[in-house]
């Protein structure tokens, strides 16, 4: 086994540990992902510049953040601020990437927005075929829809890939990662390959036999990555969502 792929086993197994103290980070790899807001209120997020921790001098960072937007956008009713706005939000403030949850408090408030995606690439090869894990995690901000003050939680995507053992999470009062997922995504195995090729069978122009495979390239590969992980988040945060709603019910 690879260095990198010790880190992405570890990055997972930390998660799924910490999974009682961050809401949703331990669902089913299976869970049935959604393409659509999942707050009953208009929200705003951002996506923050991924950190590279493959280990990989060819991987791009700026690439996997635009395709994570490009991706982000699609999703309804859903408000993503542009990546060169984050940037030049970042550069003014004084920050080159969200290295700890300060960092994403500060982004959240000069942008004036809800919430900020944080992730990481923890195993990258571009070659056929290709492999890539992720990680992300969402923050948003310390108040539910209705206004309530909501426990908080911190984790950073790079220090949990880097972490010789699982650690408590810091406890904070504005701003939290509801949902985690983490992901490896190996175009040498067949259930990877099938939903690479519904996902090209979506996309105009590629309902040719041989269609799909233009997406095993590099930056398009990234993109169906980036479909198959915030199709998960979106689905974890809106469970995580109903079930502060259900338990709200039964408080009454």
């Amino acid at each position: 086994m690879t260095p990198s792929s010790r880190r992405t086993l570890l990055l997972l197994g930390v998660l799924l540990l910490s999974g009682v103290l961050c809401p949703g980070c331990n669902k089913p790899n299976r869970i049935a992902r959604i393409y659509e807001d999942p707050y009953p209120v208009p929200r705003t997020l951002a996506v923050a510049p991924f950190l590279n921790q493959s280990g990989s001098d060819y991987l791009d960072v700026l690439a996997v953040t635009d395709e994570f937007y490009t991706e982000l956008q699609q999703v309804k009713n859903l408000d993503v601020v542009a990546v060169n706005k984050v940037l030049a939000t970042m550069s003014r403030i004084g920050i080159t990437k969200i290295s700890n949850p300060d960092d994403a408090v500060r982004l959240v408030d000069a942008l004036g927005i809800d919430g900020v995606i944080v992730g990481s690439i923890t195993q990258y090869d571009p070659y056929r075929p290709p492999k890539m894990a992720m990680a992300v995690q969402l923050y948003t901000s310390g108040t539910d829809d209705d206004g309530d003050e909501l426990p908080a939680q911190h984790v950073n995507p790079g220090k949990l890939a880097r972490a010789a053992k699982p650690f408590a999470l810091q406890a904070g009062k504005t701003m939290l990662p509801r949902v985690g997922v983490v992901r490896i995504f190996d175009a040498d195995h067949n259930d990877v390959i099938d939903r690479l090729k519904k996902y090209a069978a979506d996309r105009a122009g590629n309902d040719r036999p041989s269609g799909w495979e233009t997406y095993l390239t590099s930056r398009r590969y990234l993109r169906f990555v980036s479909h198959e992980v915030i199709g998960e988040m979106l689905a974890l945060e809106r469970d995580w969502l109903d079930q502060k709603r259900i338990s709200s019910v039964d408080g009454e």
